[in-house]
């Protein structure tokens, strides 16, 4: 996943923070500390939309094997009748 496009247009935006905060970074480049603030915590964020989104599905896939068992045992249970 590509964090940004480096090369895009970039535009001027405001934001509300600690003064001491800004002091603090603005000494470091503010505008480099956001935007790797805001790429991290983008990645953080997506991130656990995914793995809230697997757990989901495994818990899914384990209520519907619970409740009908698994098609592999369904196949290899049928070619044991046969035989």
């Amino acid at each position: 996943m590509q964090a940004n496009d480096p090369g895009g247009p970039k535009r001027s935006d405001n934001l509300t923070l600690n003064p001491d905060l800004v002091a603090r970074a603005e000494a470091l480049n503010l505008s480099t500390l956001a935007k790797e603030a805001a790429t991290a915590a983008l990645a953080r964020i997506t991130r656990a939309k995914f793995d809230a989104e697997i757990a989901k599905a495994c818990r899914v896939h384990n209520h519907y094997l619970t409740e009908y068992g698994s098609l592999g045992d369904a196949v290899r249970a049928a070619a044991f009748d046969e035989v």
